[in-house]
């Protein structure tokens, strides 16, 4: 019995990329059946009752003055729709006009804010 070395077959690693390039590719979001569900409020908070981060978003958003909507995703049928639409996988998740911010990022979610002219001015400095 002989031993030939294991080799690898140049399409294989091919499929292999593509593969991976598949997996790796951002899922796209209907933007027009996601702004149906949570409405026309540029700021969403999609939560839960029993989450501490959301909590601390949502105290985070009324220290600095900013209006927005929130909507609990095991509660609220608008709150669940929107968290199957954008396929979470845990909560907060923030919307700010068509950017989503998954999970507690505070300094992201000011950044956010102040670029679309959101973050009222005394919340600024």
């Amino acid at each position: 019995m002989s031993m030939r070395p294991w080799r690898v077959r140049p399409w294989s690693i091919a499929l292999a990329c593509v593969a991976l390039a598949a997996c790796a590719r951002p899922a796209q979001v209907d933007e027009a059946a996601l702004r149906a569900t949570v409405g026309e409020q540029p700021v969403v908070l999609l939560s839960a009752a029993w989450c501490g981060y959301c909590a601390r978003q949502r105290e985070d958003f009324r220290r600095w003055g900013v209006a927005f909507d929130e909507l609990d995703v095991e509660s609220d049928p608008a709150g669940s729709r929107a968290y199957a639409l954008l396929r979470g996988r845990g909560v907060p998740i923030v919307l700010v006009n068509e950017h989503r911010i998954h999970g507690y990022a505070p300094p992201r979610v000011r950044e956010l804010l102040a670029e679309s002219g959101l973050l009222p001015a005394s919340a600024s400095r």
